[in-house]
């Protein structure tokens, strides 16, 4: 194949890749509010836990949707990983023996199960349990007083003094509040109020078009106005801290970088078996060398666990942990698969050993004299039967 026909095949694979990411980003940036709820609410629960008020900042005007565009694109380009791998890998497959294809067929499907175990691993393990620890650093203990008990009045004839000033602690908010009427959320730990306003919209700008365009009817309508829809409520908080401590405000985008890029260290990481089974294919490292050098390998995980997560020994442990456990799977199946029985398409057979192994050699063989020649490589090599130069056509 000429270099002008491999950049085109190039050109038609990059189209083809590109085809559904792109789809893929604009849905996601419809739904991105729900993504970036779900990596906030790990955020939410820590702070709670820890008696601090649950608040998340954007400093910027667009700081809120550029978060959702990044978090969009992110999100498309992980859900057509497979897809993108799949077009790589048709362009290169034309280039590789029968052997070197078995590699790639055991090796993707692997990846692609330790970076799906990476990511649960992340959210409900390392992520929470990193929070927590990061969040209580700086968080000061509430100041606690005992309640007092409630009085008994003992002459009935006497009037019962006027209770403070409270506002109610209720569990559950109100099902039908009234203007005005404002509550403590044990849950949230927030005073919330119900404020009475005109209409509720999702946002100033939709309130703005639809405010014109009620103008525009009423002012090209005949009849009477519209008597005006009856006043909702709507139900305002603010957020409760405890006394003391230092004030935890996250920024946005902050924030979310700080997940990916855990998310994103935490997916690397967990490759550690294809690379030790990669160095063991290609002769560099042994079962036997493996598990001489298990102290070294520790020391080394316990320094990458400390630069990926954040500075805490609590991350770096939740990491540190699967990284060993992935070191011992890495020479497990440095074991069980060795590179002959992949090159000779045996990783889940154990009979015909011999005529397999053979089998596949004169394959290899017959790949590497076989290579089909295209007519106008043959011409520019001057090697076409049926050239006069050459001395007469074909035999």
């Amino acid at each position: 194949m000429s270099f002008g026909e491999h950049l085109q095949e190039l050109r038609s694979r990059l189209f083809k890749a590109l085809v559904v990411p792109l789809p893929l980003a604009i849905g996601f940036f419809v739904v991105a509010a729900y993504l970036r709820d779900l990596l906030i609410a790990p955020l939410e629960a820590a702070q709670r836990a820890n008696g601090q008020a649950f608040k998340i900042t954007a400093l910027s005007p667009a700081e809120t949707i550029t978060t959702d565009m990044k978090l969009a694109v992110i999100a498309a380009l992980s859900v057509s990983a497979p897809w993108l791998l799949y077009q790589l890998w048709k362009f290169i497959e034309p280039g590789l023996y029968a052997a070197e294809r078995r590699y790639v067929h055991f090796l993707t499907p692997l990846s692609a199960v330790l970076t799906m175990c990476a990511i649960a691993l992340f959210y409900w393990i390392l992520l929470p349990f990193t929070l927590l620890f990061l969040v209580g650093f700086g968080a000061a203990q509430p100041r606690t007083v005992e309640a007092p008990a409630p009085a008994v009045a003992t002459d009935p004839s006497q009037p019962a003094a006027a209770a403070p000033f409270a506002f109610p602690v209720l569990e559950v908010d109100p099902a039908a509040p009234k203007a005005g009427e404002a509550w403590i959320s044990a849950e949230k730990q927030v005073l919330r109020i119900a404020v009475p306003v005109q209409k509720v919209t999702p946002n100033a700008l939709l309130g703005l078009a639809e405010e014109a365009t009620k103008a525009l009817e009423s002012a090209t309508s005949d009849g009477a106005p519209a008597a005006p829809a009856p006043p909702r409520l709507a139900i305002l908080e603010i957020p409760l801290t405890v006394l003391g401590g230092v004030s935890q405000e996250y920024r946005l985008s902050e924030y979310i970088s700080f997940t990916l890029l855990l998310l994103a260290g935490s997916v690397i990481a967990f490759q550690l078996p294809v690379v030790i089974l990669l160095l063991g294919w290609i002769g560099i490292v042994s079962p036997k060398f493996l598990r001489e050098k298990r102290r070294w390998a520790l020391f080394i995980m316990a320094i990458v666990a400390a630069i990926v997560t954040p500075p805490d020994v609590t991350s770096m442990l939740l990491l540190l942990v699967p990284l060993a456990m992935l070191y011992e799977l890495g020479i497990l199946l440095l074991v069980f698969v060795p590179a002959h029985k992949v090159r000779q398409g045996r990783v889940f057979s154990v009979r015909g050993t011999g005529q397999e192994a053979a089998q596949t050699d004169q394959t290899d063989r017959s790949d590497r004299q076989t290579r089909p020649f295209r007519e106008s490589d043959l011409r520019e090599r001057g090697l076409d039967d049926d050239d006069p130069s050459t001395g007469g056509g074909s035999s």
